[in-house]
Formats: C-alpha cells, sequence, structure tokens
C-alpha cells in the first residue's frame, strides 16, 4: 500500500485539462497556487541591494492578477507585498505540529522504500540549505495545497550560485524551470505543465547555461517547493526566472517593465498547456508592445524601457539578437549596446533608410511608431 501510494499519480494531465474544459462551462475552476519565494526575514539572494525576495513578489501579484481576470482559473497567492496571506499566515500557526507531523511520515515511506529498493536517490543541482522556518512554511504550502486539492503550484524564483561576490556580476545567465523527480507522484504532470512554459520562455529568453541547467527542464529530488519526499500531490514548477545580475534587473524601471512582461509569458504559457489559443488574437503576445517612441536612441543609452520595447520590436523582426550570435550573447536587456546597434542597422536595411547607421533617429522612430506604435 505505501509503494502503490509513492508510484500512483496523484495528477494527470488529463485530470488537469478536464478540470479546465469543466471550468470553461462554468464547472468549478482550475486552482493554482502562486509562490512568491523567499519573504522578507529570509530573502533568497540579492544584487546590489535589490533582493530576490521584492522581485518574486512583484512578479507574483503580476500572476495573479493576470490569472484572476481569466474565468477559468482560481489563483490563490500564498504572499504579497505587505507579507503573507491569509489562510497560509494562520495555516503556519495552527497546522505546526500537524505539518511536521505530515512530512516525517512521508520521509518514513521514502525512507522505507530506499531501503527496499523500490526507490533510489536522485543527486542533482546543489542547492542552499532553506533556514528551518522556511523549511516548514514550504512543507506547510504543499500540505494546505493537498487538503485544498490545488491543481498547480507555481513557485517563483531568480536565480544565482554560490561563490559569486555579491557586488558582482556572475558568469552565468538564463531561466530554468524545475519539476519533481521522475519517480514522485506529480512528476509526470509537472514536466507536461512545464513543456509548453519553457517553450514559451525560449522564444525571448536563452535557458541557463549552469551545468545541469543547460537542459531548460531540470528534475530535481530535493526542493521541497517541488515535493520533495513526495509531499506535495499536485502538478508543480519552480521557475528561475534568470540570475538576479543580470542587466535588465538592474535598474528599477527596466527590472518592473520586465518582471511584467515575465508574468505574461507565464501566464500565456499556462494557457497552451491547457490549449487555449486566444492569445493568438492580441496584436503581440507581449507586454512590450505597442510602444510608441518620442526620442532618438542611439548605443551607449543605458537602462531604459523605450530600449527593451526596441529590442522587443527588432526581435519580431527576426533581427535580434542579429544573425550569428545567440541570446546568451544578445538578450533583452534595457540598454543600447553593440547587439542592438547592429540589430537596428539591420531593420534600417531591411525597411530602406539609408544610410544604415545603428542610430535610432527620426526616420527610424517614425518606421518603429508605424509598425509597432499604439
Amino acid at each position: 500500500m505505501v509503494a502503490s501510494v509513492f508510484f500512483t499519480d496523484s495528477v494527470t494531465v488529463a485530470g488537469l485539462k478536464q478540470k479546465y474544459s469543466d471550468a470553461i462551462l462554468g464547472r468549478g475552476k482550475v486552482r493554482i497556487v502562486i509562490v512568491p519565494g523567499h519573504d522578507d526575514e529570509s530573502w533568497g539572494t540579492d544584487n546590489n541591494g535589490v533582493k530576490e525576495a521584492d522581485m518574486t513578489v512583484v512578479l507574483g501579484e503580476e500572476l495573479y492578477k493576470l490569472l484572476q481576470d481569466d474565468p477559468e482559473y482560481e489563483p490563490i497567492l500564498v504572499r504579497d507585498k505587505s507579507g503573507y496571506r491569509e489562510p497560509f499566515k494562520s495555516f503556519f500557526v495552527a497546522e505546526q505540529a500537524s505539518i511536521k507531523s505530515f512530512v516525517a511520515n512521508k520521509k518514513q515511506i521514502m525512507r522505507d522504500l530506499m531501503a527496499a529498493g523500490m526507490v533510489h536517490r536522485s543527486d542533482g543541482v546543489v542547492h542552499n540549505n532553506a533556514p528551518l522556518p522556511v523549511v516548514w512554511r514550504l512543507y506547510g504550502i504543499n500540505k494546505w495545497a493537498n487538503e485544498n486539492k490545488a491543481d498547480i503550484v507555481i513557485h517563483i524564483h531568480f536565480n544565482d550560485y554560490p561563490g559569486r561576490r555579491r557586488s558582482k556580476t556572475g558568469q552565468y545567465a538564463g531561466f530554468s524551470i524545475y519539476v519533481p523527480e521522475g519517480q514522485f507522484s506529480n512528476a509526470r504532470a509537472s514536466r507536461a505543465f512545464a513543456t509548453p512554459l519553457f517553450e514559451q520562455f525560449s522564444k525571448f529568453y536563452p535557458a541557463s547555461n549552469l551545468p545541469k541547467e543547460d537542459d531548460g527542464i531540470v528534475s530535481d529530488q530535493e526542493l521541497i517547493a517541488l515535493g520533495a519526499y513526495n509531499t506535495l500531490d499536485a502538478a508543480s514548477a519552480l521557475i528561475e526566472y534568470g540570475y538576479i545580475y543580470e542587466q535588465a534587473f538592474l535598474d528599477a524601471e527596466v527590472r518592473d517593465t520586465f518582471l511584467r512582461e515575465l508574468a505574461l509569458q507565464t501566464y500565456i504559457g499556462i494557457n497552451r498547456f491547457f490549449g487555449n489559443t486566444r492569445e493568438i488574437f492580441r496584436r503581440y503576445p507581449t507586454s512590450l508592445l505597442p510602444f510608441e517612441w518620442s526620442s532618438p536612441l542611439k548605443e551607449g543609452d543605458r537602462s531604459h524601457p523605450s530600449i527593451l520595447s526596441l529590442q522587443a520590436a527588432l526581435l519580431y523582426e527576426n533581427l535580434y539578437p542579429p544573425e550569428g550570435v545567440d541570446k546568451h550573447t544578445c538578450p533583452l536587456t534595457g540598454s543600447f549596446g553593440p547587439c542592438t546597434a547592429l540589430a537596428v542597422k539591420g531593420f534600417q536595411q531591411k525597411y530602406g533608410i539609408i544610410p544604415p547607421t545603428g542610430v535610432v533617429g527620426e526616420v527610424t522612430l517614425g518606421k518603429l511608431n508605424e509598425l509597432y506604435g499604439r
């Protein structure tokens, strides 16, 4: 009986899609728990005074609003800018003993199965150990999700790696999506859910180049957020949206614009999983366009949302990144560097703007606004 609980799917793709079909007909909603990673007490990583916990909550609130406006979904946000929300705030206190008992039972089951050779240990990417209060809150979220029939749990994070000096830009970049290791009962549905998210993100962003993360979708046995010790029934994904020191996160205005965009791409990826194609009716499947440019732009201009929208427009023209380079070399940054200048030259050549200088002057601004303006 113990083995059957571990190896039987706790959630299925067919079941999730049926739930969505029922929701279209007004019979219930798909329950999605959104967990902005870390909190004010344990804020995760940081870079030049910017804390991961502050970034995750902005993205989480944006995703919550998008899902809340969709009648098929019931989003449940665990934490906002004011702190943990109800019912989680009370649940962590009132259920403290039962959470610990729940985890102890699950751990014993897994130990027994491993001793019997029915479950094997899987080593993955090395993660920092979470402080004990965070550990119990994460397990508490799993227990709450099980008891309240959550369908999907999404954890929002930004990446870093051990040994990086906090004031320095690191050597890795890109997003990754962690899913439960294949022996867990929510593994198959979780990977199926993560796949369209990965495909959607890949249109715009590079996958992480950290070894073991470079497959984009990474299975993990240790992350509590995904259901360590088989503690979570729902499909789950922990999304590392990028490394906290990446250029797009350095300036406050560009960062907030980019976080809204990441929330939208997550929402579109969720809809892709459920076969919802309403996004094809958007003029542009991005929050960065349309945009009205009013000022000239040139190489050396840094950190402005107008440059982020310029890069998005060039991407839709299939000019960014320029030919011969990839998204790691030329990511969306909000800063006007050599990659953007080269892509602007390509745009000018494409539309007969002579000479192709790589500077966004009056004529180029006019063409951009004609094509991508409001």
